[in-house]
């Protein structure tokens, strides 16, 4: 038995689909203090604090540099430095174009959309936020990053650490593809 022109079509635009999907993201980069870093948190008026209470941003990263990697971040090396190149404001929540870049390997870049206070309080701060990673060699990837830090360390310095994780997107041809394949299933069914 012959297939259908509408299987046909539909196999055609699902396999073209296939092949044109994009390479996105995968996998997951943590970030830490290097020896002799860390970060300095600020309060609502801009001055430095050392209450996460009372924080409401990072003023500075000190040393930032990757810990553990997987997937797409794989060919970073850990111990890479990490440029976070301005202050970041958590409170209230506030768009960073990027949040952080790594250099070399293709430039990973993290631009940060959203966040939200997870936990705050005189010893922890959580934070969670989504955004979009970019990468010469991928496509742009939604991602989740988080933040913790606890307790001041020397100097008003806190030791502090992030973990960014991409989530690729399905894209909608093969969803629409999907959808067509079932549909000229249901239609083939109906007429036998």
């Amino acid at each position: 038995m012959k297939p259908t022109l509408g299987i046909r079509i539909a196999l055609t635009t699902f396999g073209l689909s296939l092949a044109s999907q994009a390479a996105f993201v995968n996998g997951v980069i943590n970030f830490t203090s290097g020896d002799n870093g860390g970060i300095i948190l600020r309060d609502l008026n801009g001055n430095v604090t050392t209450n996460p209470a009372l924080a409401t941003g990072v003023q500075s990263w000190l040393v930032p540099e990757v810990d553990t990697r997987s997937g797409s971040f794989i060919t970073v090396p850990e111990g890479q430095a990490v440029s976070f190149p301005q202050t970041w404001i958590f409170d209230p929540s506030t768009p960073t174009t990027p949040l952080w870049t790594i250099p070399g390997f293709g430039n990973f870049t993290f631009t940060l959309s959203s966040s939200a206070i997870v936990l705050r309080d005189s010893d922890f701060l959580i934070i969670s936020g989504t955004g979009t990673l970019t990468n010469s060699n991928f496509d742009s990837t939604p991602a989740s990053w988080y933040f913790t830090t606890q307790g001041p360390a020397s100097d008003g310095k806190f030791s502090w650490s992030s973990t960014t994780t991409a989530i690729p997107e399905i894209g909608a041809p093969v969803l629409l593809s999907g959808a067509l394949l079932w549909i000229c299933f249901l239609r083939r069914r109906d007429l036998t």
